[in-house]
């Protein structure tokens, strides 16, 4: 179905959506149950803090026969969701705990247009929504989709690596989100919310065993009054796994130096361990004044972020991945959780200062720590908002990345990154027609990303140091922004709201590249240590949007938005610096986006059927895509490419009564690749498969990807599911979900290498609780992905191969016993 024809449609809905409305808009609001507005969306938002509080912390409604308001914060202020002029989706505490969803990239299942997707180096991870996502090569890139944690921002993959607990909410943003929330959401916004302090004692834990990675895990928090002006809440979660992909690596001798063995990376591979904890305390001195600091400390161990590398595809006439000419005897080229990784050989380890720290050779860890203060004060009509974060993490990683038993590329990447940001806001909540929000924002960052690697071998030891690898490089970064924005609201009727409003933004940044160590085996091709490229580089961004509201009546709420947004530019940190990089090659400068989209959000028969519509199409020019330079031998990113997304959004609910409800939702999105004429070609493409020289005679070769679809960008999405809740002998009572979601197509790697299309797929999760008449206690066992469908996320060619694909498999089945109190 094309785009234009599905947009025809949409638009009879919407038009019949306002015709079968109550034409008077209704000033005093009418609840709006969670089940109104498809899967994961109830939230407490009740007006007494103290009641959303309560509810919250026990996942459930401070009324049962009561309907609770979903309360989101999209416009950086409380708003009914049902009111906001925005693509958005709200997943309470009680939805997240359905699936026992504790980490980032488990969000897709809730909310399918969003994906965290594991990368191999660089950034660590990609974040996409509606086709639109960032490089994870490029650890210099920030992420098109920013994560936002009690106001703190950030664009960096390695949150993926923190633990996600003792939630409050997650509010989903789609689409550009800069007036509220600044560069580096042109994508969209997930926006993590975390449990509050309670006025009453509470106490809650869940502890759980998934049974296929042999994971154990618990969660618990403590909350209540500690005098009668504060309240602290202090929560924990730690789980450890075993991983759940087979290495058939059993060590093999070294191809390319003869007498020297090269171990397995390990019998099994992906596993992981977490270790969390929070500390909130809110003070409420006097009525206008409040105070909340939040306080997280998080540490992750792994096994090297290529761990959960597999080879998906071979070119044809391989049955086996191939590293340096030499075929893998132990590896395939299936998708399927078993590979072939090799690691370091003790004897090159030796001459490694890196390795010398008593961890293994494949290992990977994070620590983290993320405070953030939020203080309101509150006028009679203007409420006051401070908020001060801090997030910093310590990051380590290294691994072979050639994906065969003999280790033949190994890189080492450790990273360190800290970051303070300080907002100050003030909203209205005038009676008359106008109200306003205004703030500032600023942003200092600090960042060292280093790189040791062995990218060709046989290689000599350094003469001078005894060194067994191919060099060192470090790369310094660091930058300030500040930003003002600004929005007037201005109610034209009751029913009738017009918005607009606009953010400017300025942004320095400084980079020094530079390698600290060269093996004189690679010195005719890498950056000498004596010539380190250091520099500066400045923007500054004025992106406006706005918004035209109708009401027809107090439950359903039609709009169209305009808007705009950018993906900052700055410094590209390549794997390799070679002697052909300079400071004008290493630039790339922002990302910019504009576009527009129409919606509808419905809550009819008496709320117990509602949903939303959305068509939105956004023009994003200026991508920075890390592509592979011929001449500096490494992945540079650059303003390559521009595209298109468009499409529509829909999702529905209906409650029948009687603990019985369903919901479903499908979206179509043609994302598409709107002029990009030097995309890198993969290995083994031919003139006749569209690979030509770049210019008439030139050695270095492209592909014209215009007009195509843009890679991790299905074209439907869809998703259905059901919840039945009763009681059985004693007033226990039994809780069942089921949820199916499909997804088309798409091309796992940038340069759509036909090895990386994953075929359309089918996710089917499950669950079944009971639960104590009490409401104590509970027993439950949650599946995910039970039909254990292996599929692509993020694939990239693999290094030293002859055409192979590599990716990150989604998590294949997870079966998950769970046993949850509370007191």
């Amino acid at each position: 179905m094309r785009a234009k024809n599905v947009l025809s449609m949409v638009a009879c809905a919407i038009v019949w959506i306002a015709v079968n409305s109550v034409p008077a808009h209704s000033a005093e609001p009418v609840s709006t149950t969670a089940s109104s507005l498809g899967p994961g969306t109830e939230q407490g938002g009740a007006a007494d803090k103290t009641t959303a509080n309560n509810s919250v912390a026990t996942g459930e409604s401070a009324d049962k026969e009561s309907p609770v308001e979903i309360v989101v914060t999209a416009r950086k202020r409380s708003e009914r969701l049902i009111d906001v002029p925005v693509a958005a989706t709200s997943l309470s505490r009680e939805e997240l705990a359905r699936y026992d969803t504790t980490t980032l990239a488990e969000i897709r299942s809730l909310v399918p247009q969003v994906r965290f997707d594991r990368g191999f180096t660089g950034a660590g991870a990609s974040i996409s929504m509606r086709g639109i996502s960032s490089s994870n090569l490029d650890a210099g890139i920030e992420q098109s989709i920013l994560v936002d944690v009690d106001g703190m921002p950030t664009s960096r993959g390695r949150i993926l690596n923190d633990a996600l607990f003792d939630l409050k909410s997650v509010e989903v943003l789609k689409g550009p989100q800069a007036l509220f929330f600044g560069k580096n959401s042109p994508g969209g916004v997930v926006a993590i919310r975390t449990a509050e302090p309670t006025a009453n004692f509470e106490a809650d834990f869940h502890s759980g065993y998934e049974v296929v990675s042999r994971e154990l895990s618990f969660e618990g928090a403590v909350s209540g009054p500690l005098t009668d002006k504060l309240t602290g809440r202090v929560a924990v979660v730690a789980s450890n796994s075993d991983g759940y992909i087979k290495n058939n690596d059993p060590g093999i001798a070294d191809p390319f130096r003869p007498g020297l063995f090269v171990p397995a990376a390990g019998r099994m591979l992906g596993a992981e361990r977490r270790f969390g904890g929070r500390v909130t305390l809110a003070f409420d001195p006097t009525e206008r004044l409040d105070m909340t600091l939040r306080v997280l400390a998080t540490s992750y161990q792994g096994q090297g972020l290529q761990s959960f590398s597999e080879v998906m595809s071979c070119p044809p006439g391989h049955t086996h991945p191939v590293s340096g000419g030499v075929a893998d005897p132990y590896g395939d080229c299936r998708l399927n959780n078993r590979v072939s990784t090799g690691t370091l050989p003790p004897d090159v380890a030796a001459g490694w200062p890196n390795m010398q720290d008593g961890h293994p050779s494949s290992y990977s860890r994070n620590v983290s720590v993320l405070p953030v203060l939020t203080m309101n004060y509150k006028l009679d009509r203007v409420t006051m908002t401070s908020v001060t974060g801090y997030y910093h993490y310590d990051y380590q990683s290294r691994a072979t990345t050639d994906g065969t038993a003999y280790a033949y590329f190994f890189s080492s990447n450790p990273e360190k990154n800290s970051s303070f940001t300080q907002e100050i806001r003030a909203a209205s909540s005038f009676s008359t027609p106008l109200n306003f929000a205004v703030g500032a924002f600023y942003e200092h960052d600090d960042r060292v990303f280093a790189v040791s690697s062995q990218n060709t071998r046989p290689i000599p030891a350094d003469p001078a140091t005894g060194k067994l690898y191919t060099f060192d490089a470090r790369e310094a970064n660091d930058g300030s922004a500040y930003s003002f924005f600004g929005q007037l609201i201005w109610k034209m009727l009751s029913n009738v709201e017009l918005a607009g409003g606009a953010r400017y933004s300025h942004e320095t940044k400084h980079v020094n590249l530079g390698n600290t160590f060269v093996n004189p085996a690679s010195a005719a091709i890498l950056l000498p240590i004596a010539t380190p490229i250091t520099g500066k580089h400045s923007e500054d961004n004025v992106s406006p949007e706005a918004t035209l509201t109708w009401h027809p009546s107090s439950n359903t709420t039609l709009y169209g938005a305009y808007k705009t947004g950018y993906l900052s530019g700055g410094f590209s940190n390549p794997g390799i610096l070679s002697r052909s990089l300079t400071l004008q090659n290493d630039t790339f400068q922002p990302e910019k986006v504009r576009g527009g989209e129409v919606g509808a959000k419905w809550s009819l028969l008496g709320n117990r059927l509602g949903g939303d519509l959305v068509v939105f199409q956004y023009d994003y020019r200026g991508l920075p895509l890390s592509t592979f330079d011929a001449q500096s031998v490494t992945f540079v990113t650059r303003n390559a490419a521009s595209t298109v997304t468009k499409g529509v959004e829909f999702q529905t609910h209906y409650d029948f009564g009687g603990g019985l409800s369903v919901h479903g939702g499908m979206s179509y999105d043609d994302a598409r690749f709107k002029d990009f004429r030097n995309g890198q070609c993969y290995v083994g493409q031919t003139v006749a498969d569209g690979c030509v020289p770049v210019t008439l005679g030139s050695a270095v070769r492209s592909q014209d990807l215009s007009g195509k679809r843009v890679y991790r960008a299905p074209d439907w999405l869809g998703n259905a599911g059901a919840q039945y809740q009763f009681p059985i002998a004693g007033d226990f009572e039994v809780g069942l979900t089921a949820d199916v979601q499909y997804t088309s197509s798409y091309y796992a790697n940038l340069n759509l290498n036909p090895g990386s299309l994953q075929g359309s797929f089918i996710l089917v999760d499950a669950s079944a609780r009971i639960t104590t008449p009490s409401g104590r206690w509970s027993v439950a066992v949650i599946g995910r992905n039970l039909t254990n469908e292996i599929y692509a996320t993020l694939g990239t060619d693999k290094p030293g191969g002859v055409g192979e694909v590599m990716t990150v498999a989604g998590t294949p089945r997870a079966v998950l016993l769970q046993v949850s109190g509370k007191f």
